[in-house]
């Protein structure tokens, strides 16, 4: 039951990784001498009919039953429907959407002539394209383009009624496009896939059409977000050779900028994902989320095949307008030529030499996992984010840009109001895993000659007895199964970092179990802090046992998102609490540094630690930013000493410097055993993935250790009275 339960809960986004892998093994090169490669598309593709069908066919079961599981006192609450539904949608909009400054009439709706000859002469025009289930989505990609500057160059081409009558309020130019009809979220895999191309035909004839009235457009998607203005990027000299320009997957900004070949870690072959620079063989995948078209004669002639290609009858039931725009750029493209007369490299030829195009630099277009893995959620050189390579669907994009405080639509007071907890996680300790085990040969001629263990290879990630076993690394194979990789056991003993992965996130969890629960106790907001990781997640096997894709520039530790320790998508309806009893509402770990935030919330802030000293004596030595709590308190000691009726009731944020078992239990019994349900079915469990390429299987997933339970009622109550303080 445990096992199924937990494939259940993983299915929803395994599906955007399954996407993106089929993507990625497809386009392998025919001639590529690259036999993993080629027996891991191979072995995709066996599965992938089976995998759709069985999405297909528990489609109906997963909308009920993949909640996590609820331990018996908590009445299991209804999820209010993940934030990609309609009704989410409209509260989210409800609460925080753009609001018109005047509600009197409506602005008009535009054509793509009316709108270019508004502009000055010579600007760029700025589409997206907005419908209803995605609406708060092309709000927030709006109020990034106007915080860069770029609204008037902005129009908007709405996919349904509701969503042309939204932006009409808004008074920002409009085009029609409701014959469409789409007002959903048209991006499962199970959806009607004919649909989705017609719908991306219809995208690329509304940029063709710009383009033949002599205007440059930047399209972008509505899960895409503005941080810079890109113009004088776009205006340099390079640009003004270019046809087409246009994101890629890359994962290495270090990769993506080996134009000559010479980089010693890459090489000039190609890197998957990154092989679109001059001389390369393989790997390039372009995402079409961010594309530059001129109107030059190349680019009209490129996109008038492109459409046809996506109204065309087709067989291929994975064809969508981006894997149509890959199939087109990659004829005829290796070995990648670099176009005439740029000597940087940055643009080359490619759709059979007929197109200039440039990848657009990934260190400054960046991807999911650049910008929220690899950089943490720092700006740095990015101009534009595109939340890729993110699970837990719509919410999980969703939560991936309130980290980064790049989502706009808060509702009124969520800045200003309000009281607050949260706490410093632990840290990774040092020395930091090596990014292998020690090696077969010299472990086992230690152990031969009594010699003691290297700390470089045994130490705090070590479980038991690990000085005395040697472990022979083994290469990724096939089971019985098909899946390629190896097991979750044979996994964490050849990875050092994954051990110390395992072992931070029990800890974390800990933490999480004792922070939340005061933050309940004391019937404040929770703030998650930003945790350290010290292991990549990939449905791709080859992150082990580094850790690290090859492709990628990951360093040890970094700040990770949420979701590597927990699955976000679930903590919906954490905040509302169940049995007519009040929740655990929560923020984003960039709450308390973002700029919006108010004066008070800055300033009314108190330290809070923890000591073995009586509390009489811990009362004597607090301040009023600084609080001093026994350690291992109960319920009823935390409210007394920082509750209702203290002079901390109402300091703005308590800040815990630390969490990890401080909490000593509930002397009210029911009160314990209801926080810790609620905190069950919402937050206490994660897992790490992936160490094969099917994690329905046993064996490719590592779950965490919930935290134990705390003492309720008499055993809390007998345990504060024994402490020794």
């Amino acid at each position: 039951m445990g096992l199924r339960l937990a494939l259940l809960l993983l299915a929803p986004f395994a599906l955007v990784g399954i996407w993106h892998y089929l993507r990625y093994a497809t386009l392998t090169p025919a001639g590529r001498n690259d036999v993993l490669g080629r027996a891991r598309a191979a072995a995709v593709a066996r599965q992938q009919q089976k995998w759709s069908a069985h999405a297909t066919s528990s489609a109906g079961r997963s909308a009920v039953v993949v909640e996590p599981p609820a331990a018996a006192r908590v009445e299991k609450p209804r999820l209010r429907g993940a934030l990609s539904s309609e009704a989410a949608t409209a509260r989210v909009l409800e609460a925080a959407g753009l609001h018109a400054d005047s509600i009197e009439g409506l602005g008009d709706v535009t054509t793509a002539e009316e709108f270019v000859a508004k502009l000055p002469e010579g600007a760029t025009v700025w589409l997206t394209f907005s419908n209803r289930a995605y609406l708060h989505f092309a709000q927030n990609w709006y109020m990034q383009a106007r915080a860069v500057g770029r609204q008037h160059h902005v129009v908007v081409a709405a996919l349904d009624a509701f969503t042309l009558e939204s932006w009409r309020s808004l008074r920002v130019p409009v085009l029609n496009f409701t014959e469409f009809g789409d007002a959903s979220d048209f991006r499962g895999i199970g959806s009607d896939q004919a649909r989705f191309r017609r719908m991306g035909a219809m995208k690329v004839a509304a940029f063709h059409r710009i383009l033949l009235l002599g205007r440059s457009v930047l399209v972008s998607d509505v899960d895409t977000v503005w941080l810079k203005d890109p113009t004088d990027f776009l205006s340099s000299p390079a640009l003004s050779q270019v046809d087409i320009a246009v994101t890629s997957d890359c994962l290495s900004r270090e990769a993506d900028s080996n134009k000559r070949g010479d980089n010693p870690r890459f090489g000039g072959a190609g890197v998957w994902f990154c092989g679109h620079n001059p001389g390369n063989r393989f790997g390039a995948t372009f995402n079409t989320g961010v594309m530059f078209l001129r109107p030059t004669s190349n680019a009209l002639s490129f996109t008038e095949r492109w459409r046809a290609k996506l109204l065309a009858p087709t067989e291929d039931w994975h064809l969508e307008d981006q894997r149509a725009f890959n199939m087109m750029v990659m004829e005829n493209f290796y070995p990648t030529l670099a176009a005439p007369g740029v000597t940087d490299g940055s643009v080359v030829l490619a759709a059979n030499k007929t197109l200039q195009l440039m990848p657009l630099p990934a260190g400054k277009f960046c991807g999911g996992h650049t910008f929220f893995v690899q950089q943490s959620g720092e700006a740095r050189e990015c101009m534009n984010v595109h939340v890729t390579f993110t699970e837990g669907g719509v919410h999980g994009k969703l939560w991936r840009l309130k980290e980064a405080g790049l989502w706009n639509l808060e509702p009124s007071g969520y800045f200003h109001d309000g009281r607050y907890l949260s706490f410093k996680p632990p840290r990774i300790p040092r020395p930091l895993p090596p990014k292998a085990i020690e090696p077969f040969d010299q472990c086992t001629a230690r152990i031969r000659d009594g010699k003691p263990a290297d700390p470089k290879y045994i130490n705090w990630w070590s479980s038991a007895g690990s000085e005395k076993r040697c472990v022979k690394p083994i290469a990724q194979y096939q089971d019985k199964n098909g899946d390629q990789g190896v097991t979750i056991d044979e996994a964490l003993a050849m990875s050092p970092r994954l051990q110390a992965h395992m072992k931070m996130a029990d800890r974390y969890l800990t933490a999480l179990r004792d922070g939340m629960s005061m933050a309940w106790i004391l019937n404040r907001t929770f703030v998650f802090p930003k945790f350290e990781c010290m292991c990549d997640r990939s449905e791709w096997p080859d992150i082990m046992p580094t850790c690290r894709l090859a492709n990628s520039d990951l360093e040890f530790p970094f700040g990770c998102p949420l979701n590597f320790l927990i699955n976000v998508h679930f903590m919906q309806g954490l905040e509302e609490g169940t049995e007519g009893r009040h929740g655990v509402p929560y923020r984003e770990h960039s709450f308390l540094s973002n700029s919006r935030l108010s004066s008070r919330l800055r300033e009314s802030r108190a330290r809070v630690s923890f000591e073995e000293q009586p509390v009489v004596a811990l009362e004597a030595k607090s301040t009023a930013s600084d609080v001093f709590l026994p350690r291992r308190a109960t319920d009823d000691e935390v409210r007394r000493l920082v509750g209702p009726g203290t002079r901390y009731h109402d300091t703005a944020v308590l800040m815990l410097e630390e969490a990890e078992d401080v909490l000593g239990g509930f002397e009210n019994g029911d009160d314990g055993t209801y926080i810790r349900a609620l905190l069950d079915s919402k937050v206490l469990y994660g897992s790490w993935c992936c160490s094969r390429t099917n994690f329905h299987h046993p064996g490719a997933t590592a779950f965490f250790n919930r935290p134990a339970s705390l003492p309720v009622g008499h055993l809390a109550t007998q345990y504060r009275e024994k402490r020794g303080w």
